[in-house]
């Protein structure tokens, strides 16, 4: 069986890409755009099915483990764009999992929901290397808004120290009442006796800040108050 001549190779490799969004043009396929944003909606929605299992998340008691859930959605987001990009060209499935293992290996990102938004931006920029602007922009829409929603409410844990060991129920109650009643929700809580400490896990509803829960928190009679230490995400 003879090859194809140059020509007819180049064609059908222009065809090849052409139907599956190459360049500008492919805005005007409303067909094409439906199902390439059908794809990426529903690995969103499955990996969040998964996600938020009621199971794992009454688990969860870290805000390391509370935050999973998120950075596991974006990578589904991410393989999803992979997969198109695969599907497009499979030579860049090389490329793909370079970029991988040079990110894993030798870039610093900070956290895990750091390095999905990092490989995200990354794969998106592969699809505008590609010409693959319609999946480039769906992407890139979809992501500020899976970012949004998902970041809208502040996850935080509240460390008191130097409690009265004798009243560390009641400096506990207080605080949590103090956090609900500017509309947090407690996720999870930890007493220390030995350490005259108390960890709580809150998620604070928009425009609930740092400073407006100490302002709450100084409220509290001395008796309860201890020193606060912070870790938000």
């Amino acid at each position: 069986m003879l090859a194809p001549a140059p020509e007819q190779l180049a064609t059908q490799v222009d065809a090849a890409l052409g139907h599956e969004g190459l360049g500008w043009q492919a805005f005007t396929d409303l067909e094409q755009i439906a199902q390439m944003l059908v794809v990426l909606l529903v690995a969103v929605l499955l990996a969040a099915i998964i996600d938020y299992h009621p199971s794992t998340r009454a688990k969860a008691s870290t805000l390391e483990q509370i935050n999973q859930p998120k950075t596991f959605t974006m990578y589904s987001m991410v393989g999803a764009l992979v997969a198109i990009i695969v599907k497009v060209q499979p030579s860049m499935a090389l490329v793909v999992f370079g970029i991988g293992g040079l990110m894993r290996f030798r870039t610093e990102v900070g956290e895990a929901k750091d390095t999905g938004r990092v490989i995200l931006v990354t794969v998106i920029g592969l699809c505008c290397g590609l010409e693959l602007y319609v999946v480039a922009v769906l992407a890139t829409a979809l992501a500020w808004a899976l970012i949004f929603a998902l970041e809208r409410r502040a996850i935080g844990r509240l460390v008191v120290q130097g409690l009265d060991k004798q009243r560390i129920q009641a400096a506990s109650e207080a605080h949590v009442e103090a956090l609900r009643s500017l509309g947090c929700t407690v996720l999870g809580e930890q007493r220390r006796v030995d350490k005259a400490s108390v960890a709580i896990i809150y998620r604070a509803p928009a425009g609930i800040d740092r400073q407006r829960i100490e302002q709450r928190l100084a409220e509290l009679s001395d008796e309860l108050r201890g020193t606060i230490n912070w870790e938000t995400s």
